[in-house]
């Protein structure tokens, strides 16, 4: 009967800066949508959550601004995030009033027991009956399929909107873990900035965003890929379009990755040699959106001498790894 059946009304989420995934107790994805809200100045009113919202940045009259109230994977905004989590746990269990769901909630290993309390308080206001806190690149390893609780080290880097964290993990837990603030925001932001100073053309973030996943490379034959890329004249204001090389942005792209490498040598230089053996055999994982920029694995396996990983489901591995740990029996 489905009065007695809690267990399966559970919610693995998923709270990224850039976008949110919501999935149930065997990793199957409910929800994808970027962190985003909307809202209206004038009362403060919610006027578009999720995907909605984010097709608004850029595109709004004066009075709604479309904002993302986590930053550097941390909360900057309680009762904005509370109200798109509300959404999104709606959206995923329709008939969740009757029976509010436990949920698993990812968070950084770097967070301090004040945040963590507050991503519980943030649940728990936005509906959630429990609320079970998992480290992100624990539950980003069980995403990938990777048996966590083994005696076996591994290493995963994972290099999102707003954070670098590189961990090790043994037998369930964190050996060592390094985060940087920083990821794959600070790449959008100085691509605006390069094609502002160096082109004389203002684009927005979106329009970033697709020269980064587009063009992007660290691989120096592959530099001259071109882009055709529209926005506005910084002198006249007019619309104004502009073909820009790979290479015009590199200078936005090897700062990130050069952190990642700092990332990694922090966490390699505390391992115990054991689990240092099994990473140099296994190698080194990398998820996030910033792991799908063209080349990044080589580069790093260039500077560190350990090969590292291209996996599959790299952006999503950690929505579906959290949703698994509802399940009776993982820790």
């Amino acid at each position: 009967m489905k009065l007695f059946k809690f267990q399966q009304d559970g919610l693995g989420i998923d709270l990224g800066t850039s976008n949110s995934i919501i999935s149930d107790e065997y990793g199957k994805i409910i929800i994808n949508e970027p962190s985003v809200v909307a809202i209206d100045i004038n009362n403060y009113d919610i006027v578009a959550v999720g995907t909605e919202a984010k097709s608004m940045i850029g595109k709004t009259p004066d009075n709604i601004v479309a904002i993302s109230p986590i930053e550097n994977g941390v909360i900057a905004d309680f009762e904005s995030t509370v109200s798109m989590l509300s959404y999104f746990i709606k959206k995923a269990r329709p008939n969740f009033s009757v029976f509010q769901p436990e949920v698993c909630v990812s968070v950084s290993a770097s967070l301090t027991d004040v945040e963590r309390r507050s991503v519980e308080d943030l649940a728990l206001n936005a509906g959630a009956r429990s609320v079970k806190l998992v480290e992100e690149n624990i539950a980003s390893l069980k995403g990938l399929g990777v048996d966590v609780d083994e005696p076996t080290g591994h290493i995963i880097l994972n290099i999102g909107a707003g954070t670098i964290e590189a961990s090790v993990i043994s037998l369930g837990g964190i050996v060592t873990s390094y985060c940087i603030k920083s990821g794959g925001e600070d790449i959008d932001q100085e691509i605006i900035q390069i094609l502002k100073k160096k082109f004389g053309v203002n684009i927005g973030i979106s329009t970033a965003e697709a020269i980064k996943f587009k063009i992007a490379t660290l691989n120096s034959d592959r530099e001259n890929n071109t882009m055709i890329v529209g926005g506005t004249d910084v002198i006249s204001t007019m619309p104004k379009s502009v073909e820009i090389r790979a290479k015009d942005i590199t200078p936005a792209i090897v700062p990130i990755a050069d952190m990642c490498i700092e990332a990694l040598r922090k966490v390699l230089e505390k391992t115990p040699p054991d689990i240092a053996n099994d990473i140099i055999a296994e190698g080194i994982y990398i998820v996030g959106g910033v792991s799908l920029i063209d080349y990044i694995h080589e580069y790093i396996t260039n500077v560190l001498g350990i090969k590292v990983l291209k996996v599959e489901s790299a952006m999503d591995c950690t929505g579906i790894g959290i949703g698994k740990f509802l399940k009776k029996g993982d820790k």
